[in-house]
């Protein structure tokens, strides 16, 4: 399983990493040809949106796997390590119904996209495949996050410290 986990966290990176370079690219020629050339390609503008928003969602996941989000730690830190570990599994908790809240919301707007027949201005690609990351990368944050309240319990009652390694 952690075999599996590591394999999947370097794809998820590799793909991070290639869509910033694809959308540092889009910009670049974007530009030039808008100022030197005096042109304008207007599916530019629309993939690097598109891009922008897979790039934001993708890199929140990483950022609930690698615990690399912000966090107001100042009232934990001063708690008795139990309980502040409890507070930390209740707040992942929290978070991970709002991910799957937002993953069916997420869901039932890709079905209408896809229902209504939209497609996009400039690509003329259907709406729903550039609202899919939002359902899709909130799943995995849900998953994630749910891992996370899984680790803070195994905190709380055997009072350990979470490896880095594990998460």
């Amino acid at each position: 399983m952690k075999q599996f986990s590591k394999i999947f966290q370097n794809i998820e990176e590799y793909v991070l990493g290639m869509s910033i370079l694809a959308l540092a690219i889009y910009a670049c020629i974007q530009v030039f040809t808008r100022y030197a050339l005096n042109f304008s390609f207007t599916s530019y503008e629309e993939v690097g949106r598109y891009t922008c928003v897979f790039i934001t969602f993708l890199g929140a996941s990483l950022g609930i796997k690698r615990s690399s989000h912000f966090a107001m730690t100042a009232v934990t830190e001063r708690l008795p390590y139990r309980t502040a570990h409890f507070i930390s599994a209740l707040v992942w908790l929290i978070s991970t119904v709002f991910f799957f809240v937002v993953t069916y919301y997420g869901v039932i707007h890709c079905m209408k996209q896809f229902r209504f027949e939209t497609i996009s201005p400039a690509l003329r690609i259907p709406m729903y495949i550039p609202f899919l990351p939002i359902p899709v990368f909130f799943t995995v944050m849900g998953f994630r996050s749910l891992w996370k309240v899984y680790e803070e319990i195994q905190c709380t009652i055997k009072g350990e410290e979470i490896s880095q390694n594990e998460t």
